[in-house]
């Protein structure tokens, strides 16, 4: 494969491959790090994306957007009971849903 490849790109070393080789897993490494997320297009824009674990390492968490609420204090309160009380037994639906 190395063979193939560095005479489709008419590279003459293995020193002029592994370059070329570790400069683009570089970039790739670089942009996933950002967030960044990296396709091909085809002419007609059909989009591929590039997927490799060993890349997925590196992405940085999911980031939700961020939402800001502004609670009143009664708001809150009933939150807070809300949250504080016992859960309730759960329904016969429920119970039959989680036996599959």
């Amino acid at each position: 494969m190395v063979r193939g490849l560095k005479q489709e790109l008419q590279l003459n070393s293995n020193t002029d491959f592994l370059s070329d080789a570790l400069a683009l897993f570089h970039w790739a490494v670089a942009e996933r790090r950002r967030g960044h997320r990296i396709f091909s297009v085809t002419a007609t824009g059909e989009r591929k994306e590039l997927l490799l674990p060993r890349l997925e390492r590196v992405a940085p968490e999911l980031s939700l957007p961020r939402v800001e609420i502004s609670w009143t204090a009664r708001e809150l309160e009933s939150l807070a009971a809300l949250v504080s009380r016992e859960a309730p037994p759960p329904t016969e639906t429920l119970l039959r849903a989680m036996r599959g």
